[in-house]
């Protein structure tokens, strides 16, 4: 009988999260566990906010086109991993409560989220892994990124 039933992938796609996504595949296969993921938009302006909706200002790239491209990686990455669809979630807002709601809502036993160990300042400010690691009521496996 397996520790984890359900590990959440938590992906930012940064060039390092083939590193996260390949701890996350191996375990999930090693123990027979049920692997979910979610990406949290934190860098795309939420439409119809109650203070208006922004305009981009380059005419060229529009926020539904970004939007568009954070689908297709995370139906990618999910593709990849062979993760069922009503399984992956692409949810705007702060990545730590973001992934700890779906965490909470999924019953996910472990996250598994990518950590730079940074130092100093950033340090000081926090950084995804770090919030998660606090504030889940689950097991968190901050997976190293090495910088190639």
């Amino acid at each position: 009988m397996s520790v984890y039933h359900h590990i959440l992938l938590a992906v930012d796609f940064s060039s390092e999260d083939s590193q996260v996504v390949q701890k996350a595949r191996n375990l999930a296969s090693q123990i027979g566990a049920r692997l979910s993921l979610i990406h949290v938009l934190d860098n795309i302006p939420m439409p119809d906010t109650p203070y208006g909706t922004a305009i981009p200002l380059d005419t060229e790239t529009t926020y539904d086109a970004m939007l568009d491209v954070e689908k297709q990686k995370l139906s990618q990455i999910g593709n990849t991993l062979g993760i069922d669809p009503a399984h992956r979630w692409l949810v705007w807002g702060e990545p730590r409560e973001e992934i700890i709601r779906i965490a909470e809502q999924e019953n996910v036993d472990l996250i598994v989220v990518g950590s730079h160990g940074r130092h100093g300042l950033a340090l000081l400010l926090g950084s995804t892994a770090n919030s998660v690691l606090h504030y889940a009521k689950c097991d968190v496996l901050a997976v190293r990124l090495r910088d190639d």
